[in-house]
């Protein structure tokens, strides 16, 4: 029996504006961000939600609790969805990074399974907690469609996992602040992605324009 899983990424904040990397910081949404949320919930409006996952941050929270809207869907936080600890990057710009650890963001930017950062989260510890908590939330609900709020990486991590795609390639695969991304998947481990970073529902205005570029 297939779960329908639904993953939305949070909307914007003040810290993806400038490119500031936030990591496990509780960053809020900004107001473009809630308009986001609106956004995806507008777009969710005709399925059936049986149940919400959430990310325990708080930009999570809130795009989960603004799509939800008017619906009596309940909301569960789970640890193992929630971002990337980046460590000594944590709050950092790109600029800043530059100026204090030359060259790293380049290799972050192509190949950043390489990346070590002094009290962060590898890349693969962030995919292993990601997988494994996609695969218990379908366990948990054969045949039911599950909305999951997350983050860039936890997501990527799920979508690039069933595409068999290397992390390494993460940021060739970007996804936009409250865009949709589908799965079909069931408790055997199968999974088919039928929608990646769908932003169809979002004016051209409030959609991902310069992701991970650099901001001096």
């Amino acid at each position: 029996m297939k779960t329908t899983v639904i993953l939305i990424r949070h909307g914007e904040t003040e810290w993806n504006v400038l490119h500031r990397f936030q990591g496990l910081s509780d960053i809020p949404l900004n107001d473009t961000g809630r308009q986001q949320a609106g956004f995806a919930r507008n777009g969710l409006q005709d399925m059936d939600l049986d149940v919400i996952y959430t990310s325990p941050l708080q930009r999570a929270v809130e795009t989960a609790e603004i799509i939800r809207g008017e619906r009596n869907t309940p909301i569960y936080p789970a640890d193992g969805l929630q971002e990337m600890g980046v460590g000594e990057w944590e709050g950092l710009l790109v600029s800043e990074i530059d100026e204090k650890y030359p060259g790293w963001y380049d290799i972050w930017r192509t190949a950043p399974t390489q990346v070590r950062l002094k009290g962060g989260e590898p890349f693969e510890e962030t995919r292993r907690r990601a997988w494994k908590t996609f695969q218990e939330i379908v366990g948990k609900h054969p045949g039911q469609t599950v909305l999951i709020v997350s983050h860039m990486m936890c997501i990527s991590s799920i979508l690039l996992t069933i595409a068999g795609i290397p992390l390494d390639e993460i940021w060739q695969h970007p996804i936009g602040n409250a865009a949709l991304n589908i799965v079909e998947a069931d408790s055997e481990g199968n999974a088919v992605i039928t929608d990646w970073s769908r932003d169809d529902h979002i004016p051209e205005a409030f959609r991902l324009k310069q992701p991970f570029g650099r901001v001096k």
